[in-house]
């Protein structure tokens, strides 16, 4: 074997590998084209991470065998200020990982696909209400919004509007990008319920029952 390492079957939480996405510390081979996931697949994606459901594992070689020499990419939407030697290789679990780190770790607008394979802008909220409700869906409950977050007919009209903090309170849609430090969401939000005990609890089990199975994710 060379003394190379192998792959290995180790555990991560969730956070701890976006955030060594971000860092530049797991990239793509180079060889790996740009790949993005369509919009029902990241809603699905999310639906499942917010239930504690498997989504497959993810493969990941580390660097620095001499036998295996790849050129690095970081994963879309990661902005390396100068080109790093990443710790490990993703070899498997590209789209599943990009999408995640895309919705729930940029902070930016996710760049997606529509069922036609046209190319989208999407922010993503949870439904707080629906994902509470013990009938509902859980795919029901996950959101997907245009770039302007304005929900419109088919004459161009703004049904819904939730392109303001106030907008996002009021209809209690809670955004994703904001579920591994929503601290400061919670505290517009208590403020604008005027911290009305029953707004306050509902949030509390939120954070209970859906936030904290991202932020303890496997």
């Amino acid at each position: 074997m060379n003394g190379m390492t192998t792959f290995t079957s180790d555990k991560e939480a969730l956070h701890d590998i976006l955030k060594v996405i971000s860092d530049g510390g797991y990239q793509l081979p180079e060889f790996q084209r740009g790949w993005i996931w369509d919009d029902i697949h990241i809603v699905s994606l999310l639906a499942s991470v917010s239930l504690s459901y498997p989504i497959g594992a993810v493969m990941m070689l580390e660097n620095g065998n001499p036998d295996v020499r790849f050129k690095p990419r970081p994963v879309e939407g990661v902005d390396l200020s100068i080109s790093k030697e990443p710790e490990r290789f993703i070899l498997d679990g590209q789209q599943r990982l990009t999408s995640l780190y895309q919705a729930l770790f940029l902070k930016k607008v996710v760049k997606t696909r529509d069922i036609r394979k046209k190319e989208i802008l999407r922010w993503y909220y949870i439904d707080m209400n629906k994902a509470l409700s013990s009938n509902g869906d859980r795919e029901d409950a996950i959101m997907s919004i245009p770039e302007d977050r304005k929900i419109k007919n088919f004459r161009n009209e703004v049904q819904k509007d939730y392109s303001t903090s106030n907008a996002e309170y009021e209809e209690m849609v809670f955004p994703v990008r904001e579920i591994f430090d929503c601290s400061e969401w919670r505290a517009g939000y208590n403020a604008y319920w005027n911290y009305a005990q029953e707004k306050i609890k509902l949030f509390d089990r939120f954070e209970r029952e859906i936030i904290k199975r991202f932020e303890q994710y496997q």
